[in-house]
């Protein structure tokens, strides 16, 4: 009996070919590597040189932005940093997020992407978060953005009514381009395609700012983000730089700075002199201008904006630059934590805004 079985044995035995390539193929699914190089390149090599990102649960901007710029502001931090060589957003967590914390993340790959920093991340395993930022149009432009990343989540573009897009500083036709999307949020709240010139107006300013004081030339972008929501009829807007923020474009001498916070000190009380929350409330009632003298705008646009929100043309508008969450509906201010290297602004949109001011 055992004689059979040998000789049963033998002859099904596979062919040294055969069975070096089933062997091989064993080897992989416990060892995927082909040689140690490749091994220590992938893992070892790859982990030294990687950093992961985890955001906060509650990653809404606007109703957490100490926390959400915190993450962006780290998240930005590593395009200065030589030694990263790639970086993984691990959105696994995440049971709440917004438009502007979508835009900031988009705008801070776009900047870590320009630093040849590879950037690849999770997918949260909420399914509302999950369905909100394929909608969103960001996992597209992630696709775009790191042309390494096959793009698999594609919401559907017939029925989305949301818009995420980046301009870059050669982007040409950009007045157009804001004025097709202006028209596209016209078609969300009133069922027609109709210009808006006061939100025109705004994000043309916005622009400017962004182009006049940004990095250097190659590395300007801006982000307009466009959402709609269903339930409240509101259309609400994001644009985000990734320039040097409004203050940091500040150059006041220092003893006038001293001068104005001391006056300010003795009108408001404020045990704070050198105060940014003030200084940029100051900004946008056009006491100061940006510190390039021989650029154009220089920041004169932005008491346009804030005008817009006063006179109702638009709704709820915020700032969020440097270190300071301006609310200019409330006119409060928050003092964030960590600094954030560019502007955001957020803004809200409803039928009747196109209907008095249209």
């Amino acid at each position: 009996m055992g004689l059979n079985n040998k000789k049963y044995r033998k002859k099904k035995r596979l062919p040294k070919k055969q069975h070096n390539i089933r062997n091989y193929i064993r080897i992989r699914k416990f060892f995927p590597y082909k040689n140690f190089k490749e091994y220590f390149d992938e893992t070892i090599y790859r982990l030294k040189y990687s950093k992961i990102i985890e955001p906060c649960k509650d990653f809404r901007l606007i109703e957490n932005p100490i926390d959400v710029i915190k993450t962006i502001a780290e998240l930005k931090s590593l395009a200065k940093n030589s030694k990263i060589h790639r970086v993984i957003i691990d959105l696994t967590n995440i049971t709440n997020i917004d438009i502007g914390a979508i835009s900031l993340m988009l705008s801070s790959v776009k900047e870590l992407r320009n630093h040849k920093i590879r950037v690849s991340g999770t997918q949260p395993s909420d399914e509302e978060v999950l369905d909100f930022i394929i909608k969103s149009g960001f996992f597209g432009n992630m696709s775009n953005v790191s042309a390494h990343i096959n793009n698999t989540l594609q919401s559907n573009k017939n029925n989305n009514k949301n818009i995420l897009l980046i301009a870059d500083c050669n982007t040409k036709g950009k007045g157009q381009l804001i004025g097709t999307n202006i028209k596209q949020i016209s078609k969300l709240l009133l069922g027609v395609e109709k210009h808006y010139p006061p939100l025109y107006t705004i994000l043309m300013e916005m622009n400017a700012n962004a182009f006049e004081h940004a990095y250097n030339d190659d590395k300007k972008h801006w982000v307009l983000g466009i959402n709609f929501d269903e339930k409240s009829k509101k259309v609400f807007v994001t644009f985000t730089d990734n320039g040097l923020g409004i203050i940091q474009q500040l150059n006041l001498k220092k003893r006038i700075r001293v001068r104005q916070f001391i006056s300010d000190f003795y009108k408001l009380k404020t045990p704070d002199v050198f105060n940014n929350g003030i200084l940029l409330q100051k900004v946008f009632d056009k006491i100061y201008n940006s510190r390039f003298k021989s650029q154009i705008n220089r920041n004169r646009g932005l008491p346009i904006i804030k005008d817009k929100n006063i006179k109702n043309q638009i709704k709820n508008l915020i700032c969020i630059t440097n270190n300071v969450y301006l609310d200019f509906t409330t006119n409060k201010y928050i003092i964030l934590e960590d600094d954030f290297t560019g502007t955001f602004y957020y803004l809200e949109l409803e039928t009747d805004n196109f209907i008095i001011n249209g």
